[in-house]
């Protein structure tokens, strides 16, 4: 690619009242479509997980649609799982 950027991520870490350790989570990740399937995924991933275990965090959170499945699969392939929580969203105006 000659230096030029494929996609980006972004990550945070947090710490909760509810959960003694730190918390956190993968907030934004996209991969250009012409690099997808090519490792770029595994990649960022594994840069944002090494920050957030740098920060002590234990365990990641990623938000995604549940028919996002370009977003699903590298997600999974790379040892995430689906949960039983519940996401509630409002509009306010």
């Amino acid at each position: 690619m000659n230096g030029g950027q494929i996609g980006f991520g972004c990550a945070r870490s947090y710490n909760s009242f509810c959960y003694s350790e730190a918390c956190g989570e993968t907030t934004e990740m996209y991969i250009e479509q012409a690099y997808r399937r090519k490792g770029a995924a595994t990649a960022l991933l594994n840069l944002l997980e090494k920050e957030l275990s740098r920060r002590s965090v234990v365990s990641v959170r990623i938000l995604t649609g549940s028919n996002n499945h370009s977003a699903l699969r590298p997600y999974e392939n790379n040892g995430y799982s689906r949960d039983n929580e519940a996401v509630l969203t409002k509009k306010l105006l």
